[in-house]
This record gives C-alpha cells, structure tokens and sequence, in this order.
C-alpha cells in the first residue's frame, strides 16, 4: 500500500518508442519543476526537449488545470501549468502528452489532497461568506518593498500590485526586472530594470510566449497568438527583447504577457524600435544604465482582444525614463546624468523612424506629465540638492546622449 501511494503522489515521466529507424535521434521528454503539486493551486514551469514542431495536450486535469503555452518548437524549458486549489479530500492526477514527429512523451502529476471538510453542526449558526479579495490584495504587493535604484514610486492607494523578478546569469544571482501592474486594463503601467553587458549576450530572441508564474494566466493576458481581429497592433515589448539575451531562459522572461502592450505595428517598428537601440547603444557606454518603460491607460477608450478573449486595454501613450551611471564621470552630476521620452500613440508614417533630441526631456518633465516619480532611492545615494539637479537638466543640452 505504501508502494502504492508513493507512486500515486510522485510524477513519472513515460516515453514512447519511435518506429526503431533513427535511433541516433534524442527521444522527445517533459519534466516538471517539482513532483507533486501543491494542494493550494499555483503554478509550475513544464520543461519540452524535443525537435521540430510538438503540441501538448492534457488528458487528464483539463476540467482544472491550464497550460500557458500548447505548441512550439525545439526545446522549451518555461511552459506555465497552472492549477487551482484541490477543494477535494482525495490527491488528483494531471496528465499531459507530448506530440512531436514520429514520438510522444507523457508526463504524470498528482495535486496532493486538499484539507478535510469539517462536519457541521446544525446548532452552530452560519458564519458569514467571507469577503472575496480583490486580485491586488492577493497577487505581488500594493507597493515596492526593494531599494533599487531603477524603481519609480508606489502607492498603496492606486490599486495596482508590483512584482519582481530575479535572475541568474554565471551563476550569479542579480535582479531581473520589476512591474506595476493594472488587473482591470491587463497591462502593466511600467517595467522597470538595470541595463548593461552582463544581460546581453548572443541567445537572441526565443519567441517564448507565455504566462509569468508569479500569478494565476486567468488575470493575464494570452499572448501566445497576437491580438484577434485586427491588424494595428503587435505584442509590443516593454523590456525589450534584446535587452535579455545572455541566455535563453533569460530571455524567455520578456515574452511573458506582463511584458506586453498592443502596441501600433508603426511605433512598434519605427521610431519606438530606434529608441530601443538607443537604449542598448548608451548602456554599452555606461557602468549601469536604470530603465524605467512605460504606457499611459488613463483616457483610453480602446481595448483589443488576446487570444482568450480578454480585454486589453490600448494606452495612449508610451515613454522612457533614463539614469544613466558612470563610476568617475565629470558629465552630470556624481556621476550621474538623465533622459525622458514621450511618444503618444498613434499610426506614424515610415518617416517616423527619425530619432534626434528634439524628442527628448528632462525627467522634471516627464514626470510632470505621469503625476509620479521616477528613480525615488537615489536621493539615499546623492541627496536631493544633486537629485534635482539630474531631474532638471535637459538631455538636449548633454552632448554625452548625441
């Protein structure tokens, strides 16, 4: 009996045979991040070796559970599977096959039981239903509990949530990047990161759409197909692509929904796409450069549809704020210098591709515009006198940026 639990309560892996003709070829596999789910519900990441082309489909769980990617290509190794509590007093399984060219893979799961039901006495009376918590309260927190330097303010009052994500690149661990996010427009109002050579590499781009783990793909958006009906707006990254590629899973990370706007296809690929070389382009020169992209939500009256339906809020507007850090620098001020931009959006023309420092302000401006500020633990480093005199200068007026 024992032999028997220890079975049902652990994850096996079966494979398949192929038809014996190739037998060189690496035998298609999943693997789960842990072995038995949690009877709280969560999220786990499922890891796909395989090549060419797979689909995955689950045979068992469907009622309950939810993959956050179902096809792809070649090795795979941060598909979501997300899973609710286990409401039953018995373990439940989870079964997901795997299909690719000539071969399958099976991976089985179980969610351990959940807690048993009390017996209710018929002389007690009944307790009210407790209040249903609103998803800011139960996902990230209401405000940013790090010191980094790359964060804006937060507030407890606005009713969005911040998360965080960390990283590991040669085995070292570092922060990877931050979020302010909006449950009721599914976009997040700002990403914020650090910006130099250690995150950028040569993985390139992994097209790995999916789900951020950090809370359940129901409040998020669907990102694995583009937006539906319509053409006008492409999955527009707000930590670049290309600001991650010190490995593949790294990059992986900017393809989470969290990550993305609907974004014009003209912006996305013109002047918004220049900017972001920019970006890459200054942070090179830089000990560090802090990042902070952003949308603005307020006034919009568009939405557009993820794949599962969602409403996604379209902003009208994006923008960048820049602390740029250089150990020693006699450009700024303690070594610091600061940039802002701001595009409305809207369809640009092919010319929009133009970049010069007329589009430029100063973060003083830039933040008069949002209503917030940005880079708000730098005065513990500098002090305010020297933290205004960053805010206010015009990067137009700093030959460092041209």
């Amino acid at each position: 009996m024992k032999r028997l639990l220890l079975l049902l309560l652990t994850a096996t892996v079966l494979f398949a045979c192929t038809d014996g003709l190739d037998e060189e070829r690496p035998k298609a596999s999943l693997e789960a991040s842990q072995t038995v789910l949690d009877a709280g519900g969560g999220a786990i990441f499922v890891r796909v070796k395989a090549q060419g082309d797979w689909s995955l489909h689950l045979l068992e769980g469907k009622e309950w559970a939810l993959l956050g990617t179902v096809s792809g290509r070649g090795d795979r190794n941060n598909v979501v599977l997300s899973f609710p509590k286990n409401q039953e007093e018995t373990p439940r399984r989870l079964t997901i096959e795997l299909r690719c060219e000539k071969e399958s893979a099976f991976l089985a799961l179980t969610q351990a039981a959940g807690s048993p039901v009390p017996p209710v006495d018929p002389d007690e009376p009944t307790p009210p239903d407790p209040p249903t918590p609103t998803p800011p309260a139960t996902y990230g927190t209401p405000t940013a509990a790090p010191h980094w330097l790359e964060l804006p303010a937060t507030s407890a009052d606005d009713g969005l949530s911040f998360f965080s994500h960390d990283c590991t690149i040669g085995g070292k661990k570092m922060r990877n990047y931050a979020y302010y996010w909006d449950f009721d427009a599914r976009v997040s109002h700002w990403v914020a990161y650090p910006l130099c050579g250690v995150y950028m590499g040569s993985s390139g781009r992994s097209d790995a759409w999916g789900y951020d783990p950090l809370m359940p793909a129901s409040l998020q958006q669907d990102v694995s197909g583009g937006y539906q009906g319509t053409g006008r707006y492409d999955r527009g990254h707000q930590l670049p692509s290309a600001d991650r590629t010190a490995s593949y899973s790294l990059n992986a990370t900017t393809f989470y929904g969290v990550n993305m706007t609907p974004q014009n296809n003209t912006l996305n690929t013109g002047i918004w796409a220049t900017l972001e070389g920019k970006v890459r382009d200054w942070a090179n020169r830089s000990d560090t450069l802090y990042v902070v992209t952003g949308c603005v939500v307020e006034g919009s009256t568009s939405y557009a549809l993820d794949r599962s339906g969602h409403h996604v809020t379209v902003p009208t507007a994006y923008f960048k704020a820049l602390l740029r850090y250089q150990n020693g620098s006699t450009i700024g001020h303690a070594g610091y210098i600061a940039a802002g931009f701001w595009y409305d959006h809207y369809e640009y023309s092919q010319g929009g591709k133009s970049f010069g420092k007329g589009q430029s302000m100063s973060l003083d401006e830039l933040e008069a515009k949002l209503g917030y500020k940005f880079f708000v633990n730098l005065q513990d480093l500098v002090g305010a006198e020297t933290v205004a005199a960053i805010k206010s200068e015009k990067p137009a007026d700093v030959s460092w940026w041209w």
